[in-house]
């Protein structure tokens, strides 16, 4: 809240103290004083009037602020619809529910515990990129670069995987799952990569078998270094 939010809030709260103070004083001369009436009303109807605007000014005050915060949010929103690169990107606590994140550039991203089921993300680029507890199952992944990306206990059950580069991504931690992901001969999987988790995709296309651990291997021949070679 901007400085002046704060201040205009400290007076309202300054009123509000004033006229409970003026309505408790009126009730006291009314039960001590009751002969004293003229006066009572006029006490008890200045501390309604300051308690009734401080309640007012507030919702004033709390309404301005949440335009604020929905403006800055849409602008936010905007700018990351349309930016092709966005190195280091966090969403913070925004939603990002719905954005089209397909062929952008995430390199380093911080997208921990991120709810990005059935995102469209085809060629995303999400090298370095830590999605440690995210959930993307169901999310369209195809074509994705995972370069080093830490994928510790991601869920990735259902997702379309075709020719996702999983070189030197972290995908053997217990909590990281694939069950029903769809792949083809060209997905790139890590070497050392725990035999089981991948015995739980589905396989695309040609029906071979989809491991194909090691950068080396022929599956991975789509891609170098983190790199798309066609």
């Amino acid at each position: 809240m901007p400085d002046t939010g704060w201040a205009l809030l400290g007076v309202l709260i300054l009123l509000g103290v004033l006229g409970a103070a003026g309505a408790a004083f009126a009730w006291r001369m009314a039960v001590k004083e009751p002969e004293r009436e003229p006066r009572i009303e006029v006490l008890a109807g200045i501390g309604g009037g300051l308690i009734t605007g401080i309640a007012i000014g507030v919702s004033a005050l709390f309404l301005e602020q949440a335009l604020e915060e929905s403006q800055r949010y849409a602008t936010w929103r905007a700018n990351v619809e349309i930016a092709a690169s966005i190195p280091g990107f966090s969403p913070g606590d925004r939603d990002i529910e719905g954005i089209n994140f397909s062929g952008k550039s995430l390199h380093n991203a911080d997208l921990r515990g991120v709810d990005l089921r059935h995102a469209q993300l085809r060629d995303t680029d999400f090298t370095g990129a830590d999605l440690s507890g995210a959930r993307l199952q169901g999310a369209n992944l195809t074509g994705a670069n995972f370069y080093e990306a830490n994928l510790t206990d991601a869920r990735l059950d259902g997702a379309e995987l075709q020719s996702v580069n999983l070189t030197r991504a972290v995908v053997n931690a217990e909590g990281t799952t694939f069950h029903g992901a769809s792949v083809d001969a060209h997905t790139c999987w890590p070497d050392g990569v725990v035999r089981e988790k991948v015995d739980s995709v589905t396989v695309t296309n040609d029906g071979r078998d989809p491991f194909r651990g090691g950068e080396k291997a022929p599956a991975c021949s789509l891609w170098k270094n983190g790199d798309r070679q066609r």
